[in-house]
């Protein structure tokens, strides 16, 4: 017979697994997060300033330092099972990702980082076959590694468009990181559901002052990065803002690195958009 304090049921046994493993509801109340917001804003002005030096060894070297930060921080914050092999893996795949990209300084950019986030998938399905816990949850360890190779992945992507003063990735860093401190304003019981709106608001129009200010010009392409932008890392960090690590230092810096992260293959491609 089972022991009185093992789940008997199937609903008993879900909502066990949720306290043991899942978030927690009660990490869901809006408050301001300084440490998500610390990560947002040096990531995203490191990018920046790396981009306007016209410097890709600086470039690669941020987006490296970025990948390592994500690398240590998020296993632990989507609850990972193993986080310290799961962090290897993450690790092993950044550095993977900034050789490859270190290893064209023309156009492609890319040409070879296709192979550097395969290497770091093989590396995130070959973890389980020598750790043993890392069987143990396999799904939810997978999970939350793929998710870090693919942010890391995103991080590469900056990496694809010429860096100068004007370049996409100067604006896209600076709206990031102001609109960053708006949630400092913003995210709070009251005024939470307002947070997406008004950030992307603050990140087109800071968009387009920026690249007034670079360029003496008006573009829509400095907008339209800012908004959407602002709206794609707010949404990462929204959806990490229930996990009870967001609020330890190595969860909540990664969580905002990772959300600017997220914004490279949005900018890739409003780059190339027919618009100015």
């Amino acid at each position: 017979m089972s022991s009185a304090s093992e789940p008997q049921t199937r609903g008993s046994r879900r909502a066990h697994a949720a306290r043991t493993h899942g978030a927690d509801p009660s990490w869901a109340t809006s408050r301001p997060r300084p440490l998500v917001a610390v990560g947002v804003v040096a990531t995203g002005l490191a990018l920046a300033g790396a981009a306007a030096s016209g410097e890709r060894l600086l470039e690669v070297l941020v987006i490296v330092v970025a990948g390592l930060v994500v690398a240590v921080g998020w296993p632990r914050l989507v609850g990972s099972p193993t986080p310290v092999g799961s962090s290897l893996v993450l690790a092993f795949s950044t550095l993977t990702l900034g050789a490859a990209l270190l290893a064209r300084d023309t156009e492609p950019f890319l040409d070879q980082a296709p192979a550097a986030v395969a290497a770091g998938v093989i590396a995130m399905c070959l973890h389980p076959l020598v750790q043993a816990s890392a069987r143990s949850d396999l799904a939810r360890g997978l999970a939350g590694t793929a998710l870090g190779v693919v942010l890391i992945a995103c991080g590469g992507v900056f990496a694809s468009t010429v860096t100068d003063g004007t370049s996409p990735t100067v604006v896209a860093g600076i709206s990031l990181a102001v609109a960053a401190l708006v949630d400092l304003v913003t995210e709070r019981p009251r005024s939470s559901a307002w947070m997406l709106p008004v950030g992307m608001v603050v990140g087109g129009a800071v968009g387009l002052l920026v690249h007034r200010l670079l360029s003496d010009d008006l573009a829509a392409w400095a907008a339209l990065v800012g908004v959407i932008g602002a709206g794609a890392a707010l949404s990462l960090r929204r959806a990490t803002s229930t996990q009870p690590a967001i609020d330890t230092v190595p969860g909540g810096i990664a969580a905002g690195v990772a959300s600017v992260l997220l914004v490279g293959p949005l900018l890739h491609l409003v780059s190339r958009l027919p618009i100015s």
